[in-house]
């Protein structure tokens, strides 16, 4: 049978049949190619130039397609993927690796690196910085100002007041244990820590007189209203030292800021980078932490100089 247009009923339902085909074959690459503009995009957005290149020798290798279409591929040109870096950044890295030991930020990180006589600006350390995946951001919450009784003042002399106050962590096996940190509240300096499982009143009052045996006594202690610092024996051993107690507000740690802060370095740093099984691993860590607290870190409150350094400027001065 044929139709008016000289074409027979088969051939219209054949010609049906393609156009239906056609317009599914143009559906489908229509979506083919939003999917590989949306991969692109994300590829873009997301990887690095490096791994790109990683990549495009790769597609090169499994796919057996030319290096021109994979580079094409990864949206990368031709003449970056035949380039080799010739920057030899192992001096900054190894520099890097020892000056993060303790977890310290970027800034933190140049300011030793600085101290430590290497010449390099900060924008080379922090390309290498990245590059090593260093970067680190600490969410801190953020605490209301509390009503002081007092104004925290900072003593113009060491030995004027030493600010008192306990962290506490577990073992591996659950167990908890206790810090005693004491810091000096004129320039800082960690005089003292002491870690153990229980810590009453009489081991602190230990640690107190081997640290004044060391460094001399305060003239004040600040700490807060825990039961080591109310009893009646912590009491009659700094009135019999003439040691004036200086007790914060309950609830208001703010009051106590200078060991506040000395406790998150050292929580940061030691206790929640670490998981200790013997009481013997913290005190070793500690031990090497605070020596590099007091000796090796900056501090911008101080100048960026460590506290001891700051103490001998005094003295100096």
């Amino acid at each position: 049978q044929e139709l008016e247009s000289g074409m027979e009923v088969s051939q219209v339902r054949r010609l049906k049949e393609l156009e239906e085909e056609n317009r599914k074959l143009k559906q489908m690459y229509a979506e083919l190619a939003l999917d590989n503009k949306i991969l692109k995009d994300v590829i873009e957005k997301t990887l690095e130039p490096e791994v790109k290149k990683e990549l495009v020798d790769e597609i090169v290798k499994e796919y057996n397609v030319s290096i021109s279409r994979a580079c094409k591929l990864m949206d990368i040109h031709r003449s970056y993927f035949y380039y080799t870096e010739k920057k030899d950044d192992s001096e900054v890295e190894q520099a890097i690796r020892e000056a993060a030991e303790f977890g310290d930020g970027f800034w933190k990180i140049f300011q030793r690196l600085r101290r430590d006589g290497k010449p390099w600006n900060h924008k080379k350390v922090y390309r290498v910085y990245k590059q090593m995946h260093y970067e680190k951001r600490s969410k801190l919450k953020k605490m209301l100002p509390a009503r002081v009784k007092s104004p925290l003042v900072i003593p113009s002399e060491p030995n004027t007041t030493w600010s008192i106050d306990f962290v506490s962590d577990r073992l591996q096996s659950g167990r908890t244990f206790r810090v005693l940190n004491i810091i000096d509240d004129c320039d800082r300096v960690a005089v003292g820590q002491e870690i153990s499982m229980s810590m009453p009143a009489e081991r602190v009052i230990r640690l107190l007189e081997k640290v004044i045996w060391l460094n001399g006594k305060p003239k004040n202690i600040r700490c807060d209203n825990g039961p080591e610092f109310i009893s009646k024996m912590f009491q009659e051993w700094c009135k019999g030292n003439d040691i004036n107690i200086i007790y914060i507000q309950p609830g208001h740690p703010t009051q106590n800021s200078i060991i506040e802060r000395f406790n998150g370095s050292y929580r940061r740093a030691v206790l929640d980078a670490y998981i200790f099984r013997t009481l013997l691993d913290v005190r070793e860590l500690t031990e090497a932490w605070m020596t590099d607290y007091n000796e090796c870190r900056p501090h911008e409150s101080l100048d960026n100089m460590t506290p001891m350094e700051y103490r001998e400027k005094k003295k100096v001065g």
